[in-house]
C-alpha cells in the first residue's frame, strides 16, 4: 500500500512540475521549445469495491505536425490502457455474496512522468502498480522515447553504436557499483555478476543523461525495488550515434 501512495504522490508532483493538470486539461503557458502535454483519465470500479482501475495517460495537443501528434497519441493511449483487460478479467473472478466479503481489493493504477520535453523529442515514463493478491503488489515502469518529426519510437539501437554496447554495459555496471558502494554486482545484491543489456532494454532520457531502468525481479530481488541507472552523456559521447533528436552536450 505504501507503494501506491508513493506513486500517486510522484504522479501529482510530476504533473505540477511539467505544467499540466489531471482531468482539467487546462492550457498552461510552456517554454517555446516544449510540447503541450495534457493528462486524460480512465477509471472504473466494481459496485462492491472489490476491484478498481485508475489510469492517467498523456496526450499531445496543439502540435504543428498533426500526423505525428495523432500517431503518438494513439500509441500512448493503447499502451496505457493495456491494464483494462486485466481489470475486466479480475471482475469476472470476484463474485462475492453478502456472507463472503472480499479480503482485499484488486488494484490497477497507471500514471506517468514526462522526463524530457521538446518539440523534437519527448521521453515519457509509464508507471504501473497492481495488486491481485499475495504478499505484495507488483509494479513496473516503461520508457517511451519519441522522435516527434515522424513519431518514431526510439530504441537503444537508435542511440548507441551497435558494436559499442559492451561499453554501455561497462558504464552501467560501474554506475551500479558506485550506487550501492559495492565491489561486485553480487555484493550489491544483484542476481549475477554480469549484466546483459539487450538492444530493447527499457530506458528513458532526461536532460544530460540516459537512464536504464530495471524492474523488480529483472536483475535483483523484489526487496531491492526497481533499479534506475543514470549514465551522463558525457561518459558515453563516443558511443552515441549522431543527429539524435535531443541534446547530448
Amino acid at each position: 500500500m505504501k507503494k501506491i501512495f508513493v506513486l500517486l504522490w510522484f504522479f501529482a508532483l510530476a504533473n505540477y512540475l511539467w505544467g499540466y493538470s489531471p482531468a482539467q486539461n487546462k492550457k498552461i503557458d510552456l517554454p517555446a521549445d516544449t510540447l503541450n502535454i495534457i493528462t486524460l483519465e480512465y477509471s472504473d470500479s466494481t459496485a462492491d469495491g472489490s476491484a478498481y482501475i485508475s489510469i492517467y495517460y498523456p496526450q499531445i495537443t496543439e502540435f504543428e505536425n498533426k500526423t505525428s501528434e495523432s500517431k503518438i497519441n494513439k500509441f500512448l493511449e493503447e499502451e496505457f490502457k493495456q491494464s483494462i483487460p486485466w481489470y475486466e478479467e479480475a471482475i469476472t473472478d470476484t463474485f462475492y455474496t453478502e456472507e463472503f466479503t472480499p479480503t482485499f481489493t484488486y488494484t490497477f493504477e497507471t500514471g506517468f512522468r514526462v522526463a524530457y520535453n521538446s518539440k523534437d523529442f519527448i521521453s515519457i515514463v509509464l508507471d504501473h502498480y497492481q495488486f491481485t493478491g499475495g504478499a505484495h503488489g507488483n509494479y513496473y515502469s516503461l520508457g517511451y522515447n519519441f522522435r516527434t518529426s515522424d513519431a518514431k519510437l526510439l530504441t537503444l539501437q537508435d542511440l548507441i553504436i551497435s558494436e559499442n554496447f559492451d561499453i554501455l554495459i561497462d558504464e552501467c555496471t560501474q554506475a551500479i557499483l558506485e550506487k550501492f558502494d559495492a565491489a561486485s554486482l553480487v555484493d550489491a545484491g544483484l542476481f549475477e555478476d554480469e549484466l546483459n543489456i539487450p538492444p530493447d532494454q527499457d530506458f528513458y532520457i532526461m536532460p544530460g543523461k540516459l537512464i536504464l531502468q530495471f524492474d523488480p525481479y529483472e536483475i535483483a530481488p523484489y526487496s531491492m525495488g526497481d533499479i534506475s541507472v543514470e549514465i551522463p552523456f558525457s561518459k558515453i559521447q563516443d558511443i552515441l550515434k549522431t543527429n539524435l533528436p535531443f541534446l547530448t552536450k
